[in-house]
Formats: C-alpha cells, structure tokens, sequence
C-alpha cells in the first residue's frame, strides 16, 4: 500500500526553550529495542547535563536504608545505568565554543524520519562576534547492532577560521541528587573503569557496574583521521581544520556497544566496529529495509492524518523500546529515559504486549519469555511473602527480584500475577503455540495461580476472597475483594480448569514438575466457580474493593492543578481515606475481559470518572476503551486524541524523563479494543462500534495464522482475510473468507 512520506514524518520547529528541549530528547529519542539513546545535542547545552544513552537490562543494585527493616522487604534497589558517551562533539571556533551558553540559538528544526529511521537537526547558532553556525546532526540507531552512527555538518556563510573539534568518549558524570518522586531515580555511581586506551583509529572504554557486576564495552572510531589524548576517565579525539564561508566541515562518529550480558563474544564484537565504517547514507538503506517489514504489520490509516501521524509515531517508539533478547522486557520508559530506574511493571503485559500479540507474535514470545526465565526469583518473592507454593511476580524489577520497597503499593499488587498469566493466555489464544504452552506458558500460569489460592481464603459460605491487596489504584492500598484483582483471577483460574480439560496429559506433566496436586486443581475450580465480585446493588455498580464507597467523598474540581498528582502533594493516609482514585481500576477488568453488562458498565463509568485523578498515564486509555464499550463514542473519541497526544502535548508535564510508552500501547487499544472491540478468545472476538468522528480506521492483525485486514468507516465494519477464519463478530459466529461486509447498528 502507497502511503504519503509525511505520514511517517516527525517534525518540531522553533523549540529552544529548555523545558522544550529537554522534552524533545525524549521525543526525538532513537532505540533498537536494547540499546536507547535520547535526542540530546552533540555539542552540548553549554552545561554539566550529561547525554543519557541506555541498554534495557544493563543495571545496578545499592542498598535501601530502613528506618524499620522487616523481614521480607528488599534490601536493595535496582536501577538502569547511564553508560558512557560518545556523542559529545565540542566545536571551538575564534567566537569560542558553539552552544547554548556561548551562542544564541536563533533557529532550530528537527525531524524523526519513520520510514528511514533516522532523526535530523539543523540548528542555527549566532556568536556575540556576529558570526552564524548551522549544526546539522543525522543521527541513527542501527537495527541488528548496538551501534549509533552519527554525520555531523558544521557551516557558516559568513565565519572564515579556525575549527577545532573535540569528540568524546567519556565516563558519566555523578550529581548526587536525591528526589521525593517516587518516579525519579536518585544519581548514583554505577560504573568503574577496566580498561580506557587507543589502538590505532579506534577508542576504547571497557567498564563494570558497581555492584552487579555487569560489563559494558564500548569502542568509538571516525571516518576521518583524528589525534587522540586521554582525559580523566575520557578519551578525545581532535580535529583541527579551517572552516571556509558556505563550504561545510563533515564527520561521521561510529560508536559500538557490546556487553556479555546480551551477546556472545561481546570482545570481538567490539573490535570490528572498523568493518562498519560506512556512509551515513548506506546505513540509512539499510534502515529503510528493516522498516519495510514493520510498517507492513503495523498499518494503522486513518481519515484524520493529525491522529495517524501520532499513532505512527507510538507504535513506532514502542516497536523501538520493548526488548528483543529474552531477558529483557519493557520498562516503562523503555529506553528513552530513566524514569522508574528501568523496572518492568505489569504495563507491559496488559497495555504493551497485544500490540506484538497481534503485530509480531514471534517478538511477543520473546519478551514473555523474560518472566518464565525469571521464574526462579518470583518463588523466591513468594517464599518472602509467606506463601509456601507457587511464584509471585515482582511488583518492580529488571533482574526479576522484587525492588519496590514501598510494600503497601507494591508487593501487594498481587494482581500482577493474573496480568502476566493474561498474557500468556492472550498468546496462546492468538497463535495456537501449544508447544511453547507446554514448554513455558504452564509454569508460569499455574505457579502464579498456586500463590493466589494460598493468598485467599475460603469463608464459612465457600465464597472466595483475596484479602489485604493492593489493586491498580494505588491510591487504595491493602483492601480487601478489590475487584480487579479478583475478576483477572477468576479468569486466571477458569482458563487452567478449561485447560485441564482439554490437554490433561499436557496440565498433569505441567502439574508433576511442579509438585502440585489435585487438590490444587480442584480448589482453584472452586475458587474461581466462588470468586467474590463486588457490586453495590442500591448504586448498580462495580465495588472496587469492599470499603471505597464508605470513604469521605473528595470533589475532583475542589483540586489545584499543583495538587497533582496526588502523591507529591498530600500525605498517603490522607489519600487512602478519600474516594479518590489514581487511575482505572474497577472499570479495567470489563475493559480487558469485554464483560459488557450494559446498566452496570454504565454505572461504574459514570461513578468511578468522577472520583479518578488520571494521575497514572495508564488511565485515560481504559476509560476511553470503555466509552466505546458503552456506545459513547464522543467521550471515546476526546480520550483517543488525548491519550495519542500525552507524550506531544506533554499533558502530564514528564515527557523529559522518557516516553510514557505503556500510553504508547494504550493509544493503540484503544483503535483496536475501543474502535474494533477485538478481544482475545480461542476464536477471535470483535463487536466493533459505530462512530461518526472518524471516516475510516484501517489496520492489519495477526491471528491464529491469518492476515486479517479491519476497517471501520461510519456505517459498516468489513473483514479481510488471506485464509478462511471463524471469528465472532458482534457476538455471532461467523466463518470469514475473502472479505465480508457487516452494517453497524447506531
């Protein structure tokens, strides 16, 4: 399919301001999916600020400090590390250094070339001398290398004289801050130096992690001779030269990471980074190739070019940020900042990974594949927790060990442990791989389902409760029956009891390796036949927990603006006692499960989107989904261009410490729960809706084996596919081949 290039074009003109630059770091951040680096100037700010470039896995451990320390809670943090930077490229002329504190930066445009891959900048400086630069900088991350190639073009038309270029290869530097956001790291030293020297053309900076003994190797060559000289813990590259009016100076920086924590052989890898000295324009072929394949799966055509162009841009970045080797996963920034230090939470699972589910299910596999190879440290967790069987999923984590030392809100979101079997359920629905069930999606389902039964509790009546949890809400903490936390495992449990059923063979291999009985099984087909599910039956609404509407009422519209979020601004108790919400909670399960109960679904909207903050960027994706599922398409409709928009429009004031790349999967959620109300099932599911906001939606799917086309217009709903199918659509089962049209009921 032909498609205009500036549907995959990013540009953002005349942002100088630093909030704005600091922003468009992380806008212009460019990733692999293992290797990140963020839209940062070569020639620096002018300032001490250190350009962030990060490997998803590559951390650090430092103690916690407890005023009290019980039993059980970790005992030490976890944290993605900046590594060493070779970007940096001083530019000293006769006027001095060209940067931001040196020069007036009067003119500034950048563009992010999705189809190309690469990111452009030309940046036009003014010295006090009257003198003009133009700093254009392309810059590209290559696919299938942990490597950063970037062309720098230095020009003025009307400055004749001396040009000295310094390019670094350089530890980072330590500010030591501490912050009471829980969602900023505290700057640390995380790495030593092994070995810094020079061979011939080629710079290198062997170092390790201070305590995980991590180590990362990183070697820096040019394509045009350069004179080094070592530096404390640098090295740099001089280039002397004279720049002439209107004929450019032009260089190419080549830098390459290797660590043996992702590769084999990462010290020969490092050494033939000579084999790659190439034109910037080859590489950029090349990209263009591996991107030929992406945007073929990832089709999204809309009819408003504002709203593609941004959902391009979040499926792209969050294709770029989730990890490709199998002991990786997705943080939540991804690896275009480093917010949350790097921890995986359960985001990845429920707002990140349908998007690979249904694009690239061989990609899905491997980053699922990271939480059964941890598997091993989440009994360990269960074990701490005093739950003799099974494994509880970290709340946070990058090596699998729990790192929240924040319980309340952490460990006690048990309900991480049904998000991740959801998953594996949604996987195994949508590609039939009873192999990779057999091999690894079983453990991992039935020992998180072990540590729930032997949470709960059966009372004298036989219902079943999950007491003392924390449930998506954070604001809530260490309730009792929230009802999240037990819809997602009663479908938990419901999905091994229908396993059992049909593979007995398959569950009782599963169930023997892990020393689980009979007794379990059955116990878990009564828990989930027995599941407490609150409803207030005078509100007709879904109970997020049995004590939320008891607690004082709080008027959203009674807070400032510099209240929020909440958690900066007002002392944990004080939240906890208000029927105040940080997010979705007890409209996701309908939201994710497609429970469709009209009056109650209608209720529950309508209640909890008067009590929640949106605090949590996850928020406004499920409410969104959900005035779909209700029929309200104009609500619907306002939160699409919302949630599609907070990381451009920058709404909730963060975009500098990273992506908010959970967003990212929930603006595509919403196109395809919202819009097509696709569901996963052993058949695949879809009521889509009828709006009148958008002319056409159109996208392509993954499943069971089939290449399956969707494309809504006001009036109808049509389905394309390469093989014969059956679906349910609209709730009927329908057998689909070639293509077929169905009117949408207003």
């Amino acid at each position: 399919m032909k498609r205009d290039p500036q549907a995959y074009m990013i540009r953002r003109d005349h942002r100088t301001t630093i909030a704005d630059l600091l922003s468009d770091e992380t806008i212009f951040s460019l990733a692999n999916g293992t290797l990140g680096t963020r839209g940062h100037f070569a020639e620096g700010y002018g300032d001490d600020t250190f350009p962030i470039t990060l490997i998803n896995g590559i951390y650090n451990t430092y103690p916690y400090r407890y005023e009290e320390n019980y039993n059980g809670f970790p005992q030490v943090g976890q944290t993605i590390v900046t590594l060493p930077d070779a970007s940096f490229m001083r530019l000293i002329t006769n006027d001095g250094p060209i940067d931001l504190k040196q020069a007036k930066l009067v003119d500034l445009k950048r563009s992010l070339d999705m189809k190309h891959g690469f990111s452009t900048r030309v940046a036009t400086y003014l010295t006090k001398k009257g003198h003009t630069f133009i700093i254009t900088e392309r810059k590209l991350v290559t696919s299938n290398r942990l490597s950063i190639i970037m062309a720098l073009s230095i020009e003025s038309p009307n400055y004749h004289g001396f040009l000295k270029i310094e390019s670094y290869l350089r530890m980072p530097t330590v500010k030591y801050v501490t912050n009471i956001d829980p969602r900023l790291p505290n700057v640390r030293r995380n790495l030593e130096v092994r070995d810094i020297r020079v061979e011939g053309k080629v710079a290198f900076l062997k170092v390790q992690t201070t305590n995980s003994h991590q180590r990362i190797n990183v070697s820096m060559v040019h394509d045009i001779p350069v004179d080094y000289r070592y530096e404390e813990d640098a090295i740099v590259g001089v280039i002397e030269t004279t720049l002439k009016p209107n004929k450019p100076f032009n260089i190419t920086k080549y830098t390459l990471y290797t660590s043996s924590f992702l590769q084999r052989y990462p010290e020969r890898k490092l050494e033939k980074i000579t084999d790659f000295v190439y034109p910037f324009e080859d590489y950029v072929k090349e990209e263009t190739t591996a991107r030929i394949a992406f945007w073929q799966r990832s089709a999204i055509v809309l009819s408003d070019k504002t709203l593609e162009k941004a959902l391009h841009y979040n499926v792209y970045q969050l294709n770029l940020n989730a990890g490709k080797h199998q002991m990786t996963h997705i943080a939540a920034k991804g690896v275009s900042g480093t917010g949350y230090e790097g921890h995986y939470f359960w985001d990845a699972e429920i707002y990140m990974l349908p998007y690979f589910i249904l694009t690239n299910p061989h990609r899905a596999k491997k980053i699922i594949m990271y939480r059964y190879l941890t598997l091993d440290a989440s009994r360990r967790e269960a074990r701490l927790l005093g739950i003799k069987h099974g494994a509880k999923i970290a709340w946070r984590t990058i090596n699998g060990s729990e790192a929240s030392p924040y319980f309340l809100a952490g460990a006690a979101q048990i309900h991480i442990n049904s998000d991740v079997a959801h998953a594996f359920i949604n996987y195994y629905y949508a590609t039939n791989d009873t192999q990779f069930m057999k091999d690894f999606g079983l453990p991992v389902i039935l020992e998180t389902a072990r540590f729930l039964l032997e949470w709960g509790t059966f009372d004298d009546k036989g219902h079943f409760h999950l007491y003392n949890v924390t449930g998506p809400d954070e604001y809530k903490t260490l309730v009792n029956d929230n009802y999240y936390t037990n819809r997602m495992a009663k479908h938990h449990f419901e999905f091994i009891v229908d396993y059992a059923h049909h593979h007995a063979n398959d569950i009782k291999r599963s169930m023997d390796q892990i020393d689980m009985d009979d007794e379990e099984l059955a116990n878990m087909a009564l828990a989930a036949q027995n599941m407490t599910l609150p409803l207030d039956q005078d509100l007709g609404i879904i109970k997020q927990d049995d004590s939320f509407i008891c607690k004082k009422n709080l008027q959203l519209e009674s807070l400032t603006p510099e209240e929020l979020p909440l958690l900066l601004s007002k002392h944990p108790l004080e939240i906890y006692r208000m029927q105040i919400s940080k997010q979705a909670d007890a409209i996701l399960s309908p939201v994710l499960l497609g429970d469709r109960s009209s009056s109650v679904l209608q209720n529950t909207f309508d209640y909890y989107i008067q009590r929640t903050t949106h605090d949590s960027s996850l928020s406004r994706a499920a409410f969104g989904i959900a005035a779909y599922m209700l029929g309200n398409h104009t609500f619907g409709f306002d939160y699409l261009k919302h949630v599609t928009d907070l990381d451009f429009g920058d709404s909730h004031n963060r975009t500098q410490h990273g992506l908010h790349v959970a967003n990212l999967g929930g603006s595509y959620l919403m196109i395809i729960y919202g819009l097509f109300g696709l569901r996963f099932g052993k058949r695949l599911i879809l009521n889509p809706v009828y709006q009148n906001e958008l002319a056409y939606v159109k996208t392509r799917i993954i499943y069971q084996g089939t290449l399956i086309w969707l494309i809504l217009t006001k009036d109808h709903f049509i389905v394309k596919v390469n093989r014969e199918i059956e679906m349910m659509i609209a709730d009927k089962l329908e057998n689909i081949q070639g293509e077929r049209t169905f009117a949408l009921q207003h």
